[in-house]
C-alpha cells in the first residue's frame, strides 16, 4: 500500500514502466506489420498502369504510414492495458 494511490492503481514508476513496455509491443508490431504491408504493396502495385504509377506510389506510402501510426497506437494502448492488468499479481512485495 502506498499513500495517495487508490486501489488497483499503480505508483508512477510502475506506471512508467509498464507504459514503456507497452511502447515497445507497439513499435515493434506496427512496425513488422508495416513492413508486411509495404511488402505486400510493392507486389501489388506492379501491375498498375505506368501512367498511374505516380499515384499508386503516393497513396501507397501514405497508407503504409497511416498503417503504422494507427497500429503503434491501437496496439500499444491494448498491451498498456493488458500490463496494467498483470502488474499488481506478478508483484511480489
Amino acid at each position: 500500500m502506498t499513500a495517495g494511490i487508490g486501489l488497483g492503481e499503480l505508483c508512477q514508476k510502475c506506471m512508467r514502466d509498464v507504459t514503456r513496455k507497452a511502447s515497445r509491443v507497439g513499435r515493434l508490431v506496427a512496425v513488422v506489420t508495416t513492413l508486411l504491408l509495404a511488402g505486400y504493396l510493392v507486389v501489388t502495385l506492379r501491375a498498375v498502369a505506368p501512367g498511374w504509377q505516380t499515384t499508386a506510389r503516393t497513396v501507397g506510402a501514405a497508407a503504409a504510414v497511416a498503417w503504422y501510426l494507427l497500429s503503434y497506437r491501437i496496439v500499444q494502448r491494448i498491451a498498456l492495458e493488458w500490463l496494467k492488468s498483470r502488474r499488481p499479481s506478478s508483484v511480489v512485495r
